[in-house]
């Protein structure tokens, strides 16, 4: 067991994720697409935002406390959506949504989440925000909608900036695919991680949860790498997002703006809130 009053900061998770998770799930996390520009630039920006001190002011009863979309939270700080969180730790996704309630910040599920919407309202309980890709298929995106509706989901999360998928090259080099390719690379990695094999082991959750079982002629792993591959639909235009948000009926958070013009028409499309980023 580790004792986690010796983590001190990310770095520390990160290392210690690098040794327990195999790699080609750790790679996954941990890159960009591409040449990873966007990767190493995002990184980059964070360092350079500082906060400001002011000195001599009574700190007594300070407090970190706000509301985001009309929320309360202990900080003002979202888990983002991040895709197969199930395989960097068995039922990821619910022990990820379980700490950030108990923390009292918001946690993101993603659309390629291994714990489906309903498995992480049932462990984790409601009011966790539901991350959506807006897909081809529209019939499964309103099913999907209804989901995260019926799941008691505090706010749906669109993401705008990944219309077309970027090749991830330390993806193909590790042969994560759907279903990941057993080379004997990957094999020999494996057999290093008994921790990762037993938590596996030990769940039924190893499946893309908000999309097996739930799409039109999708039977296997196969089919359903097939499937994904080609829903990234690239006509997505603000008149989806608006249709999203009467789907929906809740609030609405708008992921991927880097434009102050694109900021604009998500507000007039609708949009509660914004999130700035940039897939890497």
């Amino acid at each position: 067991m580790t004792d986690l009053s010796k983590i001190t900061c990310i770095e520390d998770l990160r290392v210690l994720a690098k040794r327990r998770v195999p790699r080609m799930f750790y790679d996954y996390a941990d890159s960009g697409s591409w040449t990873e520009g966007t990767y190493r630039a995002n990184e980059a920006d964070f360092q350079k935002i500082l906060l400001r001190q002011r000195v001599a002011i009574n700190m007594e009863g300070r407090s970190t406390a706000t509301t985001m979309i009309g929320q309360p939270v202990s900080m003002p700080v979202a888990l983002a959506p991040t895709g197969l969180t199930g395989m960097q730790h068995a039922d990821g996704e619910i022990a990820a949504a379980r700490a950030a309630k108990a923390f009292g910040v918001p946690f993101t599920l993603s659309t390629m989440s291994i714990c489906s919407i309903e498995d992480v309202a049932q462990h984790a309980g409601p009011g966790f925000w539901f991350q959506l890709y807006v897909m081809r298929d529209r019939d499964f995106i309103e099913r999907l909608i209804d989901r995260a509706k019926a799941a008691g989901c505090g706010a749906l999360v669109i993401t705008l900036d990944l219309q077309i998928l970027g090749q991830r090259h330390k993806d193909i080099k590790n042969g994560l695919s759907t279903p990941p390719k057993p080379t004997l690379a990957n094999l020999i990695n494996l057999a290093t991680k008994p921790r990762w094999i037993m938590g596996m082991a030990g769940t039924p959750r190893r499946q893309f949860g908000n999309i097996h079982g739930h799409v039109k002629g999708v039977t296997d792993m196969s089919n359903l790498g097939a499937w994904t591959a080609d829903q990234f639909d690239p006509r997505l235009n603000w008149g989806d997002v608006e249709w999203i948000k009467n789907r929906w009926g809740g609030k609405v958070i708008v992921k991927g703006i880097m434009e102050p013009e694109d900021a604009r028409l998500a507000v007039d499309s609708g949009a509660d809130a914004l999130i700035v980023s940039n897939h890497g």
